[in-house]
């Protein structure tokens, strides 16, 4: 009964909002089109920038924007606002509406940064409010990556008109669209207009914009990110031997810019870092892994996690044993310790790791680059979130802001000394800005210094971070002002809000304070960066660039003091306690449980033999670097030296749950979806590598191809004339007979057994040294046909098109 009911009910809103008018006649959607097509449409994820492509499936059409520019983002007709009256908004989870509008009332957002005093001049309210009231402009990135050179190249050639409009364009709304503006510090642009206008606007230059970036965001040569979003990974410095840490990384922007930094050097020589994007949410984190798949064999140097980031575990602090600590670890390298219970927490263990006897409270850091992208409030997202105007709370940044601390705590222990994080929200708000820097700064005890990073984003406008700021509450709708800690500890307020407040909530003082004689200074928050919407047509965003210049600081622990420790059940780091990990206070994983383990020397053989691999490159270049998941090596996985020392070999490896790692080289047939294939078995019942067609039981991925062919042998590689690569490519998926391709190529295709094979462009005359034309995996099948099937991610569907539509048209140009 209880899920009928639901359903009903769920029913008669869907016909509410299908019988409910649009508010006003705007520049994104006509009224006619409201009438024809109400209801639902379907957002492609390739569409959409970082963060509106986390929901998935239909969601409601949202209302154009009026045409008076000023309400832009509010939708009110001006009708509704002369007259001061709320307009009541169909309930959805939909970013580009508010629940509940007034055009006349100040909002508690905007009273509460009133008393911050976030602009200092008074003058810039009105610019800085009427642009969180508009639509948030479409900005993208191009690729830094040399492999993807040639794509950015024919994107620019192709979208000469695109980036540099030879006419004037007009929006439905009649407002003329500035030209896009050119982002030197991140190799980026920004459109003159959102994508609601983008999306579904008359001008035949918009529609021409939006399948221009549709076409070139699928094969991985641009990338649809929001210009504060950028910002980040711009000041970090990523270097190709850097190991980097994204602490939570979803929905994935800001990894796929570490990893394209990274990978900056080509697909030759794999990097010697990698990078390491964490999320807490299982979902996420295979969200995140699709969209890290559109930069193809890139993601070798790509690890994906699942931690609690505040309990990310150190990978340089050996595991321990199954059975509990024991004198000696599996390497021999603990000495004797009495006293030591089984399951001691990983805590623990990090303060008895070192040679001898412990050196500190922390052990080493291992990244050298860490992005600290906190979970926060969310209000300098208002322009894509508009609901955030009628629901937003100060108390939302106390609630988060001991999480955030946290977090940037575990991050300054995994760094490096030497090495650089980036902490960073996107909150106006203070109390999750600089007094988490402040506090962050001060418990290190000098372990960490802010950096002034202006100089790495040229052109980008920032503001300083603030000094002071007040610490505020809404009580019954009403501002109350804490001027210190012991204020929000008296009787008079409530204990469950008390609970909310944290002494490093508060500004610093260090006024007049001295020390040994020597004046005190504060910790020069002047260096954090504010980005404010009216400087430069953005979101709101806050970064702070941290570079770790010592130890962490800590006591010298005792044996004694060890001892009692040991015999505790403190949680730690809750990176897990076991040879697999375990959760705080839990018991340990199962040992094979998201590990990747090396593949058999059986197959490795087999696969040398069929691929004709007798280099000795193979064996240390390749096969070393191939990996399954389990004994059972339903796909094999090729990574690349950085993520091996990480998550693989590393002391601490056990200890990491890997969702997600390399590149997918080869997968067994029959483990797709709709795949029946069941390998045959030889006389004692073992499964062999071939079946009675003699087809190899490993198919070759399209990213694999790309790294495969620099070891194949020419056994199974297929050179193809610019004739016949097209015939393939414009049947792709479909089975192309040899006898339809030239005669070398088909004496060539017949002479190859069933099963997987290399096809290469023929290099000579015009093609001789383009490198534009990647390897392709195709297969030869028992009926006497090629064909090429390439195999996409849940969310890639339009990527195999996009990228096969590219390469015949860098053919056709040649």
């Amino acid at each position: 009964m209880g899920k009928r009911k639901n359903r009903s009910r769920a029913m008669v809103i869907a016909a509410k909002r299908r019988s409910a008018r649009p508010l006003a006649l705007t520049g994104a959607l006509g009224a006619e089109a409201f009438a024809a097509a109400p209801g639902k449409i379907r957002f492609d994820l390739a569409n959409d920038d970082e963060d509106d492509c986390c929901g998935e499936g239909l969601v409601s059409v949202p209302p154009p924007p009026p045409t008076n520019p000023e309400l832009a983002g509010a939708h009110m007709s001006p009708a509704s606002v002369s007259s001061g009256r709320v307009i009541e908004l169909p309930r959805t989870n939909s970013p580009w509406f508010s629940r509940t509008l007034n055009a006349s009332a100040v909002t508690h957002f905007e009273e509460y940064y009133r008393r911050q005093n976030i602009l200092p001049d008074e003058s810039e309210w009105g610019a800085f409010l009427g642009h969180l009231r508009r639509p948030l402009p479409v900005t993208f990135r191009l690729s830094a990556m040399a492999s993807h050179r040639t794509g950015v190249e024919e994107a620019l050639s192709e979208g000469r008109d695109v980036l540099r409009p030879p006419r004037r364009i007009l929006a439905d709304s009649g407002r003329v669209v500035p030209p896009p503006l050119k982002l030197e510090w991140c190799g980026g642009y920004q459109l003159g207009c959102d994508k609601i206008a983008l999306k579904y606007g008359r001008d035949p230059a918009l529609r021409e914009t939006q399948r221009w970036l549709v076409r070139h965001n699928s094969t991985g040569v641009l990338t649809r990110q929001a210009v504060d979003s950028m910002v980040p990974a711009a000041i970090l410095g990523v270097e190709p031997g850097h190991m980097v840490l994204d602490m939570c990384a979803s929905p994935g922007s800001k990894t796929t810019q570490l990893l394209e930094a990274l990978c900056a050097g080509g697909l030759e020589h794999d990097p010697d870092g990698c990078v390491v994007a964490n999320d807490i949410n299982p979902r996420r984190c295979y969200f995140l892994v699709r969209r890290c798949a559109a930069l193809g064999a890139a993601t070798r140097a790509l690890v994906v996690t699942n931690h609690h980031a505040q309990w990310f575990p150190n990978d340089g602090v050996p595991a321990a044993e199954a059975v509990g600590i024991a004198n000696q670890d599996r390497h021999g390298r603990w000495p004797p310790t009495p006293g030591i219970a089984p399951f001691a927490s990983s805590a623990v263990r990090e303060k008895t790791t070192g040679a001898g006897l412990p050196f500190g409270r922390y052990p080493a850091g291992t990244f050298d680059r860490i992005i600290c992208d906190v979970p926060c409030s969310g209000d300098g997202t208002l322009r894509k979130n508009p609901q955030i105007w009628s629901e937003w709370r100060p108390e939302f940044a106390m609630g988060l802001h001991a999480l955030q601390l946290r977090i940037a705590q575990r991050g300054a222990a995994l760094l490096r000394v030497g090495g650089y994080m980036v902490y960073s929200t996107c909150s106006f708000n203070p109390v999750e800005n600089e007094a988490v820097v402040a506090e962050l700064v001060r418990r290190c005890g000098g372990a960490l210094e802010i950096v002034d990073a202006s100089d790495r984003v040229r052109g980008l406008e920032r503001r300083p971070g603030m000094k002071t700021w007040k610490v505020i509450t809404m009580v019954d709708d009403n501002i109350v002002e804490y001027p210190t800690f012991e204020d929000s500890q008296k009787s008079e307020v409530s204990v469950g809000l008390r609970r909310k407040f944290e002494r490093s909530m508060w500004p610093p003082r260090v006024r007049g304070a001295t020390r040994l004689g020597v004046r005190m200074k504060g910790p020069p928050l002047e260096r954090c960066m504010r980005l404010m919407p009216h400087d430069q047509d953005m979101g709101g965003f806050f970064a702070t660039l941290l570079r770790k210049i010592a130890p962490l600081p800590g006591p010298k622990p005792t044996r004694e003091s060890m001892r009692r420790a040991m015999e505790t059940d403190s949680p730690g780091t809750g990176a897990g306690s076991g040879l697999g990990g375990a959760p705080p206070g839990g018991f340990p994983r199962p040992v094979a449980e998201h590990r990747y383990v090396p593949v058999s020397d059986a197959i490795l053989k087999r696969i040398a033999e069929e691929w004709d691999m007798r280099a000795p490159s193979f064996v240390s270049n390749f096969a070393s670097r191939l990996f399954a998941r389990s004994q059972k090596c339903r796909s094999l996985t090729y990574m690349a030296p950085g993520v091996i020392e990480r998550c693989v070999s590393s002391d601490g490896a056990a200890r990491m749950k890997v969702v997600w790692g390399g590149v997918k080289v080869w997968e067994r047939r029959g483990t797709a979806a709709g795949e029946h294939y069941r390998a045959p078995t030889d006389s004692k019942g073992v499964e062999a590598l071939v079946d009675g067609t003699g087809t190899f039981e490993w198919r070759l991925t399209q990213e694999g191809a790309v790294l495969l062919a620099r070891h194949a042998g020419d056994k199974r590689r297929l050179l193809l004339p610019a004739r016949d690569l097209k015939q393939l490519l414009l049947e792709l998926g479909k089975d192309v007979p040899l006898n339809a391709f030239t005669p070398a190529t088909e004496v060539a295709a017949r002479s190859i057994s069933p099963g997987s094979c290399i096809v290469e462009l023929k290099r000579g005359g015009n093609f001789a040294g383009d490198d534009a034309f990647l390897p392709l995996a195709a297969e030869r099948t028992v009926k006497g046909t090629l064909r090429i099937d390439w195999r996409y991610r849940k969310g890639l569907e339009g990527a195999p098109k996009a990228a096969a539509s590219a390469i015949l048209r860098r053919l056709d140009a040649i």
